[in-house]
């Protein structure tokens, strides 16, 4: 009779107890272990040296001396991989007993009675491996708690699909072991749970988000049947988050066959990186590879030129504007970032495929050892349909052999004698051991000197052409630059590859623009994609990791298709992942490619999926429907808030500059002391930035920390952060002060999508500030 009067709430408390107490018992256990194991691994490195025997006499001692190391250096890898295991269970144990689990699921199966499932970020197994006291919020009957109410339910299993009922569906905030929060729902997931994450405080990373995972979200991060995966979601909508839960979904899923190095991810600037650099480990999966655009252009191309990246080109763009020649570097920028250029350029590979690649000569000093016309003959000597990379690679190796061949031919010339007379006593040395090893220094032997002068003058020969062997390695023989610019240079060749026939509107500028650029060693943003694809192309992407199994690109919209086309060539085997909102497209190379530049279109329609995610989470219901206001009508109808209540968004007028940041620096007091630890002062461009920094820091206390956020910044700090617009996509504050959205600065049509940007990363906090005329795209309510 006592049990019946225990709550609902008492049970879940009993019961978080046990499973508290299992997870203390293992984490006693591992303790332990590790305990035993970090001495073990500390006393093992001291006593590392007094076990190998070192003995470098004769080449049998040597010998022995190395094995003796690889023994010690292979039992010691063993211990400290043990240890590093004991050490992510003790991690993973303490998170568990902060918060086992966020949900619990009745189902019973057809034909069966209920079972109660507890679901949490991690699975918890008991001590006989078989009472599963928690599951993994990936584990297949988990999809049931995110993709079903109440009432008959299925959930898919590796060979077909497990239909029953589901009798239940209770949710819980546990925060440092104790029930904070307890709700039975029948929607995916219980509005009162979301109010409550909602409407914590922004931190300095982005947090998991596993345990308010939506539906639509779910359908996302669990998607195994598309190759192509574009998701089109409102600002706030939760695309990154579930981005990155599906990356953790697929690591455990595929588990045997999947790493986290097969798996790369895009991001929009290196502030996102490290905002979004924890998740992963807080749901226990090591992180995949990360990098931007910009670092695979660099990597490529940085070496020879001094790339302008897309922020450069942003405010280079910004300061022309209205100006013939920023007309000019406008639509130069449109055309090739768009299709119809990649379509160009693919047809002038064609092309090269029988005729035209240029090569650099090989020389050395005023000696040539390949010329240009050589080079070209050994590579059109090869059947085309071996393809670019079969031919660039043999030709790699007819060089190499070249080189070695002109070596032998230079041993008794006068600059290897002259050149072997000023070498170092180091240099001697490796002659002699050279000479040594091939059974020199004998009694009976007579030309043990003459060897040491040849083996010398042998290698300062070699020394010499070493940066010529390390080119052609690297298939610098090949001048990508120079097949480029022919397609230029010239008319005709252009209008034969173009898929129209005809060139484009302002073809003379953009070559004049190539010669100008090039020239000085510098490279526009817009040209270095194209350059990198025929790079890479005339290669037969060579440096293309194979073995990327997904590739995922956030901030979508961002890429031109030009770009969108290249990784799908350069990563072909991988699964794509694109996620953005059109809303937000704020480049201009991307500006008119019609919502996702191409991205669609990369794969075709059986094995492609568009979804789209219209709820936006982020933000109070008031700066949804304020934002919304931003666009055009029918670019805003779709975006549905959630219910969480707010202040209004505020709009100032200001005098002038001085007092447009004397208001700001009043407002971020007050909002430092209404608790909030994140605020963003969001200017335009960059050159804005460092204005809007000296005039807070004269305003506001020394104690007040403002960080100028720029395009290097690898985290964002708390407080008071200054950025410009195009870095703070992605991220949100819990308050957003934007700094002058007057017409002069956000009056353009083109500006409207970038205002938007803006004003969406507020979380609570929505306040704008004009001189002048406020602009136009902002609605004439709020303030």
């Amino acid at each position: 009779m006592q049990n019946e009067s225990i709550t609902p709430r008492e049970e879940e408390e009993m019961r978080l107890l046990v499973v508290l107490e299992q997870v203390g018992k293992r984490m006693r256990k591992e303790l332990a272990l590790l305990g035993d194991r970090r001495e073990d691994v500390v006393g093992f490195r001291q006593e590392f040296w007094d076990d190998v025997r070192m003995n470098f006499s004769d080449s049998t001692e040597v010998g022995e001396t190395w094995s003796s190391i690889m023994q010690q250096v292979e039992l010691l890898a063993e211990r400290e991989r043990s240890h590093k295991v004991a050490s992510e269970a003790v991690e993973r144990l303490t998170k568990q007993f902060d918060s086992p689990y966020f949900a619990r699921i009745d189902f019973a199966e057809q034909g069966s009675g209920p079972e109660v499932i507890y679901i949490g970020r991690s699975s918890l197994v008991g001590e006989d491996g078989d009472t599963f006291y928690v599951y993994d919020w990936r584990a297949p009957i988990s999809s049931l708690f995110y993709d079903h109410e109440p009432g008959p339910a299925a959930y898919r299993i590796p060979d077909g699909e497990m239909k029953g009922e589901l009798l239940l569906k209770r949710q819980f905030v546990i925060r440092g072991g104790q029930l904070k929060h307890m709700f039975d729902t029948s929607e995916t997931v219980g509005d009162e749970i979301l109010q409550a994450v909602l409407s914590e405080g922004s931190d300095t990373s982005m947090k998991s988000i596993v345990a308010t995972i939506q539906k639509e979200q779910n359908g996302i991060i669990r998607d195994e049947k598309h190759k192509l995966l574009v998701v089109q979601g409102a600002a706030g909508s939760g695309k990154t988050s579930a981005a990155l839960q599906r990356v953790a979904y697929l690591l455990y899923r595929f588990r045997e066959t999947l790493g986290p190095d097969q798996i790369i991810l895009f991001s929009p600037n290196p502030v996102f990186k490290g905002y979004i650099s924890r998740v992963l480990p807080d749901l226990g999966e090591a992180n995949m590879r990360q990098m931007t655009f910009r670092e695979l252009i660099e990597a490529r191309l940085g070496r020879r030129y001094e790339v302008e990246d897309l922020f450069a080109q942003t405010e280079a763009l910004a300061a022309a504007e209205g100006t013939p020649e920023g007309e000019a570097r406008e639509r130069s920028v449109r055309y090739k970032g768009s299709e119809h250029f990649f379509i160009t350029v693919e047809r002038y590979l064609k092309r090269l495929e029988q005729e035209g690649v240029r090569f650099r000569p090989l020389r050395f000093r005023a000696m040539t050892i390949a010329s240009a016309a050589e080079i070209s003959e050994q590579f059109y000597g090869i059947r085309a349909s071996d393809g670019f990379g079969t031919r660039a690679a043999t030709v790699r190796r007819w060089l190499l052999e070249r080189i070695r061949q002109w070596v032998d031919s230079q041993i008794g010339e006068a600059w290897v004698e002259e050149a072997a007379e000023l070498v170092d006593g180091e240099d001697i040395q490796r002659a002699y051991v050279d000479v040594r090893r091939r059974g020199g220094f004998h009694d009976e032997a007579f030309d043990d000197e003459e060897q040491m002068g040849e083996r010398l003058r042998r290698r300062v020969a070699e020394d010499a052409v070493a940066p010529l062997v390390k080119a052609v390695k690297s298939y610098r023989f090949i001048d990508a630059v120079a097949i480029y610019r022919e397609l230029f240079e010239s008319r005709s060749l252009f209008a034969s590859c173009s898929p129209d026939g005809k060139l484009p509107q302002g073809w003379e500028w953009m070559l004049q623009r190539i010669e100008d650029t090039i020239g000085r060693k510098t490279m526009d943003h817009e040209d270095a994609t194209p350059l990198m694809y025929i790079s890479e192309a005339m290669e037969g992407f060579r440096k293309v990791e194979g073995d990327i199994q997904y590739v995922f690109v956030d901030e979508a919209q961002d890429y031109s298709p030009f770009q969108a086309a290249y990784l799908r060539r350069r990563y072909p085997r991988a699964r794509l992942t694109v996620l953005g909102d059109f809303n937000q497209a704020i480049y201009v190379q991307s500006q008119e490619s019609g919502g996702f530049g191409g991205w669609t279109r990369l794969m075709s329609p059986e094995v492609t999926s568009v979804l789209r995610l219209t709820t936006s989470y982020r933000s109070t219901e008031e700066i949804v429907e304020y934002t919304k206001g931003i666009l055009a009508p029918e670019d805003a109808a779709s975006i549905t808030p959630f219910h969480r209540s707010g202040e209004s968004p505020i709009v100032v007028a200001c005098d002038d500059g001085g007092r447009l940041g004397e208001r700001i620096a009043l407002d971020i007091e007050e909002m430092l002391g209404r608790g909030y630890g994140t605020i963003g002062v969001i200017t335009k461009t960059a050159h804005e930035t460092g204005n809007a920094v000296a005039l807070l820091k004269e305003r506001l206390p020394d104690e007040v920390p403002v960080t100028l956020i720029t395009g290097g910044a690898a985290e964002l700090p708390k407080g008071v952060s200054v950025l410009p617009s195009y870095l703070a996509k992605g991220i949100e504050f819990d308050a957003v002060l934007v700094w002058d959205a007057s017409e002069a600065r956000y009056g353009k049509e083109k500006d409207r999508k970038l205002l938007y940007t803006v004003c969406t990363r507020a979380l609570h906090v929505l306040r704008i500030y004009y001189t002048g005329e406020v602009s136009s795209w902002l609605p004439r309510q709020g303030g």
